[in-house]
């Protein structure tokens, strides 16, 4: 009885078959891997915006803080003038809108910086309900709302808001 060995005609191509599966293997797994990446920065850029918000938020209100106490320093401050209007830095009434000099140019820093960013600064102030009296002492309280908000082209709107209360006293 004669032996029959297999055929090498039958295992022709399954090589290059292999080859063929490892490659797209390999090419699913890079894939992966770029996609999580691309992940990766989108989030990175988000928190470096968000981050950006805060600190440019932070930045206005500490020159609401420090309009405040140059307010309370100053020896001239009259009493019929309540010391919360007379900002030398040049942010005006903060009952009104902050139309004031220092106000303009931190705007365009926030636009230059967010990406179709706008900003929005909402204040109340109270002043002491007896009055300015000679030889008092007189207080004011503010309350600032600053909103920030930016959006990335394409995506979603973000806000970023922070609240405080600026609050000073006089003596008169």
């Amino acid at each position: 009885m004669p032996i029959s060995l297999p055929s090498r005609h039958i295992q022709r191509g399954s090589m290059l078959l292999e080859a063929l599966i490892s490659i797209l293997i390999f090419s699913i797994g890079i894939l992966g891997i770029v996609g999580l990446q691309a992940n990766s920065i989108k989030i990175s850029s988000d928190a470096k915006y968000r981050s950006d918000a805060s600190l440019l938020a932070n930045q206005y209100l500490g020159s609401m803080w420090g309009a405040v106490a140059s307010g309370v320093a100053a020896p001239s401050v009259a009493c019929a003038a309540s010391f919360n209007v007379l900002m030398p830095q040049g942010l005006g009434d903060f009952n009104s809108n902050p139309a004031g000099l220092s106000y303009t140019p931190w705007l365009n820093t926030v636009q230059g910086t967010l990406p179709n960013a706008t900003a929005d600064v909402v204040t109340n102030t109270v002043l002491d309900p007896a009055g300015c009296v000679n030889g008092a002492l007189q207080s004011t309280r503010t309350d600032a709302t600053i909103t920030i908000t930016w959006q990335l082209p394409g995506g979603d709107v973000h806000t970023y808001t922070t609240t405080t209360v600026i609050s000073a006293q006089k003596d008169n």
